[in-house]
């Protein structure tokens, strides 16, 4: 049987699922009974793993996983702007090209249009973060590949891709991280699974019911409905300034309910932030390493081409190929 969804708000961060979860209102509050609810707010990241240099064949390249969410970032070097027809800019380019793989969504139909928002997000979060005054006429591409998604998609997108830019030498006014949580019948989840996140959408969809087995509380919901809190919020910081580069929310947010998100984001991305930077010191001692390796390879090779050199000038050419002559021991027989 032929099935027709409904077009996803790409602007939900993640909520990309393999198969349709919520087929029903009731589907929907069957999850949220079962869901495990925090009874307190947590605000730290998700198990994290990053990993620099990846790729050999180019200059900037990161892999993050970000509890199941895996995504990678490449980073070209800047590279001239070949448009005849644009008017000299004063500021370099940066483009984001973000891509699914092909097993990490079934849902092929949104792929296109959620693909095209992340691009648009995420162009808009590296902006402030690079010194495009450095690159003028010139641009900057930055692609991103997500291989599995599980929630806080675009935040782990944008931590990826700043590591990438320090590991291609691009220069920026500081390191950016970004964090993601949303409200949902009155609990706050820090770092949302993609589950959440697409409970959250069927409620702004109103596909949900209101969540309450009594009549009067239903009643009273009814009444409060327009003013129900359910919303996600996803920010982007550098601590260095205390700014925010990119803020994006969907859904409807109390002000005072907004800042305790936000507290939480900024609280995370602190962590991030500090973990972000180990990653990035261990790989420069890494590579010092190599380069030091490098250059002792390299002067054992000169000594050794020195030592030839000068037992060449003392025996001469045609003695000094006549000893380097090996006897052939089938030749011999």
């Amino acid at each position: 049987m032929l099935r027709v969804t409904q077009t996803k708000n790409t602007l939900l961060d993640g909520a990309t699922i393999a198969s349709q979860l919520y087929t029903t209102p009731q589907d929907c509050e069957d999850f949220f009974e079962n869901l495990e609810k925090p009874t307190t707010v947590v605000a730290a990241p998700r198990p994290t793993f990053i990993r620099v240099g990846v790729l050999t064949t180019v200059r900037g390249s990161a892999y993050m996983e970000y509890g199941n969410t895996k995504v990678m970032a490449i980073v070209a070097p800047p590279r001239e702007l070949i448009r005849s027809s644009v008017r000299r800019v004063n500021m370099g380019v940066i483009n984001c090209y973000v891509n699914f793989a092909a097993f990490a969504s079934e849902d092929l139909e949104v792929v296109p249009e959620r693909e095209k928002h992340l691009s648009s997000m995420l162009t808009k979060a590296l902006q402030p973060l690079v010194c495009r005054n450095e690159f003028v006429n010139f641009q900057l591409d930055i692609r991103v590949l997500i291989l599995d998604d599980d929630g806080c998609l675009l935040s782990t997108a944008i931590n990826c891709c700043g590591v990438a830019l320090v590991e291609c030498g691009i220069s920026t006014y500081d390191l950016i991280t970004a964090s993601t949580a949303c409200i949902y019948r009155d609990h706050v989840f820090v770092n949302p699974s993609a589950k959440v996140e697409e409970l959250l959408w069927q409620h702004r969809a109103g596909n949900a019911l209101l969540g309450s087995s009594n009549k009067s509380e239903v009643e009273h919901q009814q009444k409060d409905e327009a003013v129900q809190q359910h919303g996600l919020l996803i920010i982007a910081s550098m601590e260095t300034f205390e700014q925010l580069a990119q803020c994006q929310q969907c859904g409807y947010l109390k002000p005072e309910t907004y800042v305790q998100l936000l507290e939480y984001t900024l609280e995370i991305n602190k962590s991030l932030r500090h973990l972000i930077k180990r990653v990035l010191t261990e790989r420069v001692k890494e590579q010092h390493v190599l380069d030091v390796r490098e250059k002792e390879l390299e002067r054992q090779e000169d000594q050794r081409l020195a030592a030839i050199i000068e037992k060449l000038q003392q025996q001469g050419l045609h003695e000094f190929i006549q000893s380097n002559i090996k006897e052939d021991p089938y030749t011999a027989k």
